[in-house]
């Protein structure tokens, strides 16, 4: 666990794709989570940044690396919000 961490222009073009394939995994476990808990829209907004980080990453070259940022932006934001309403409750029906 003594990794350097790099910074999204640090990696090459594969690590980039499998950290947005990574987060999109997790975007995808939150969906069916909140599709248990009755949350009709956290379930759109995970699939549509899951979807979006799945499809940015297929074709992803050294101009796409803004749009990356933002989309693994977005959604580990979207991630930390939703473990944050599970651990005060507002997730729970």
């Amino acid at each position: 666990m003594n990794e350097i961490t790099k910074s999204l222009g640090e990696m090459n073009l594969q690590e980039r794709a499998d950290l947005m394939a990574a987060v999109a995994d997790v975007l995808q476990a939150a969906a069916e989570e909140a599709e248990e808990n009755g949350d009709a829209l956290a379930v759109t907004n995970s699939l549509f940044l899951a979807c979006n980080l799945r499809g940015c990453s297929s074709g992803l070259g050294p101009n796409d690396l803004k749009v990356a940022e933002l989309l693994l932006e977005q959604g580990i934001t979207f991630i930390h919000l939703l473990n944050g309403r599970r651990k005060n409750g507002a997730l729970v029906h």
